[in-house]
This record gives structure tokens, C-alpha cells and sequence, in this order.
């Protein structure tokens, strides 16, 4: 792990922002660049597969950003295996209640995960997330 800081977990809605200039929280995600820099990066997996997809692969400038980004080492690739099973299940199950995107339910699982070492998370999607911020005091950004 390296030495910054703070370890945030950045959901895909901010990479979305980011790389968009007419997505309507592009300013807020350009404000918040900095923790790119200055803290320790958690990616989810499958976080990876939803900003990567055909549309931003054609955006040849950002994929290349993106690329020099997730070689840094201060930025971690979080595998999803240890919660796959467990968030199908719950997405599934949630489709009664109050449905959760499959990638949103691994990011709760990994935010209620006491193993996971984690100050904040970085989203535009308090709704989804904000009960298990509280509950663990990791700061929303």
C-alpha cells in the first residue's frame, strides 16, 4: 500500500464526470482530482468494466488519462471475487424492494467490509451509499 494518506474508493459515476465535459457533474468531479494525487485509489472491478466501455474506449485521450492513471501505485484494482456470489444474490433480491445496479452492491458490500481499509468514497450517487457512510463514518465525497 503506499504512504498517502487517505484510501477513498471511487465509484464509476465520478470517471463518467470526469472524462465528460457535458456530464452535469464534470466540474464537481475536475474539483475533486486532487484525491487522485493524494490519496490511495480503490477501483472495483467492476467499476473498470462500466467506465470502460465502448464509448469511452473511442475517447482516445481519456482512455489514455485513465491508462496513465491506473498504473500509478498508488492505485489499487480491487478485485470483486471475494463479493461476487453474495451481490448477485442481494441485487437479485433487491429487485422487490429498491433495486441495485450489480456494481453498486459490490461497492456496498466493500464499504461494509471491516477489511478494507477506507476513509471515504468518491460518488455522485449519495442515495445508494449513504447509510453504510454513515453507519461506518467513511466520509462521502
Amino acid at each position: 500500500m503506499s504512504s498517502f494518506g487517505k484510501t477513498v474508493i471511487i465509484d464509476t459515476g465520478f470517471w463518467y464526470a470526469f472524462y465528460n465535459e457535458r456530464d452535469q457533474y464534470h466540474k464537481e468531479a475536475e474539483e475533486k482530482a486532487d484525491l487522485l494525487e493524494t490519496a490511495t485509489i480503490l477501483i472495483p472491478w467492476p467499476s473498470l468494466y462500466e467506465t470502460f466501455n465502448s464509448r469511452f474506449a473511442k475517447n482516445t485521450l481519456a482512455a489514455r488519462h485513465f491508462e496513465k492513471l491506473l498504473r500509478q501505485t498508488h492505485v489499487v484494482r480491487l478485485s470483486d471475487e471475494p463479493y461476487r456470489e453474495s451481490a448477485l444474490e442481494v441485487a437479485i433480491a433487491s429487485v422487490a424492494t429498491r433495486s441495485f445496479a450489480l456494481v453498486d452492491v459490490v461497492i456496498r458490500l466493500i464499504l461494509d467490509d471491516i477489511n478494507v481499509r477506507k476513509h471515504g468514497l468518491l460518488t455522485f450517487n449519495q442515495r445508494d451509499f449513504g447509510d453504510l457512510c454513515r453507519k461506518h463514518q467513511i466520509e462521502m465525497l
